[in-house]
């Protein structure tokens, strides 16, 4: 078989067109539509080849399907739309095949053997794309866990593991003050003690929170509040708001909400130095939409790279098929807009 350019590009319109009707978001872009085409014309090409689709490696082929199942997954389009458009083109490439037999007086059985490859030519791609989809997720969740350890790690040596050791130090001045200055030996033991007291407040106070980082119990808005009043000061507000049906939220979703807004918070208290931090959680037409706002000193956005902690809070809801902004400017404040689809692709 040889598929001129003509019925390509005939094959390649009607493919846009059908998915068009169904509203896919496959055809949303250039570079998505583009996609689209050279999938098409690779597997046209696997058809007029004598090979196995299946069992022959066509580098092409499978740099193109990697690439798009990367850039969907980065797009964050759901793996049905994918299903979705291979059982289109399948439907669209089948009559143009079976018209190439008979030119070629082929009958019933090389009909049935060329429906056969082309099947295998799409649901190859279909299958690569997959793969190459579920291992940037992978990648991602695995890159959020690096950098939550992270936190974790610089919470601890900078404030436990720190005043551990300007204790120690303190015990260690003790006993050569002791003898010639028992008075300032004292003073090192008391100032040594207060250290490891310190300490064991930021160790107690990590483990609080790497155990409240559920939502399972008491819900999103109660966690989001414990949080507050454990670790934000009292000359800072905050006040969480909630419009919805909270319990409709899949768990796994409102755990990385509370992540993400834990996050939020966080930041505004240790760097703008706000008087009040508002939280609204909005709960709407199938999607989740939060808000972190505060009143402090604002950033310029436009300059700002942002890091390991809106790049964190970024790829969590990105796994979540949502969207994070992040809006802000010297003197005004700061806001993190989150929005988060509740209900998957059908």
């Amino acid at each position: 078989m040889e598929f001129t350019s003509t019925v390509r590009d005939r094959a390649t319109a009607r493919l846009q067109a059908r998915l068009q009707e169904l509203d896919s978001s496959l055809v949303e872009s250039a570079q998505a539509s583009d996609q689209l085409r050279y999938q098409l014309d690779s597997v046209l090409d696997d058809l007029e080849s004598s090979s196995d689709p299946i069992t022959t490696a066509d580098t092409r082929a499978v740099r193109l399907s990697e690439e798009v199942g990367v850039t969907r997954a980065m797009r964050g389009i759901h793996p049905l739309e994918s299903v979705r458009a291979a059982i289109e083109m399948f439907k669209v490439l089948l009559p143009v095949v079976v018209r190439e037999l008979q030119k070629g007086d082929g009958g019933d059985d090389a009909i049935a053997a060329g429906a056969v490859v082309l099947n295998a030519a799409i649901m190859r791609r279909v299958g690569l794309g997959a793969v190459s989809y579920a291992t940037y997720l992978r990648k991602k969740v695995n890159s959020s866990h690096r950098d939550e350890r992270s936190r974790i790690a610089r919470e601890l040596h900078d404030r436990a593991a720190h005043s551990i050791g300007v204790a120690l130090q303190d015990l260690g001045l003790h006993d050569v003050y002791l003898e010639g200055d028992p008075e300032r030996a004292r003073r090192k033991v008391t100032t040594a003690r207060e250290l490891m007291l310190d300490a064991l407040a930021a160790v107690r106070e990590i483990a609080q929170e790497l155990h409240d980082s559920t939502t399972e119990h008491g819900g999103l808005r109660n966690a989001v509040l414990d949080y507050a009043r454990a670790h934000v000061t009292a000359d800072i507000a905050v006040d969480v708001s909630v419009a919805g049906d909270l319990e409709g939220v899949p768990l796994e979703v409102s755990e990385e909400l509370y992540i993400v807004l834990r996050e939020a918070i966080r930041n505004s208290v240790r760097h703008a130095a706000p008087h009040t931090v508002f939280v609204d959680i909005d709960i709407q037409d199938g999607k989740a939409v939060a808000r972190v706002v505060d009143d402090g000193c604002g950033f310029e956005a436009t300059t700002t790279s942002g890091g390991i902690g809106l790049r964190s809070m970024s790829e969590r809801i990105d796994l979540l098929g949502g969207n994070l902004m992040v809006t802000s400017a010297e003197g005004i404040g700061t806001t993190v807009s989150i929005s988060v689809p509740l209900t998957e692709t059908s």
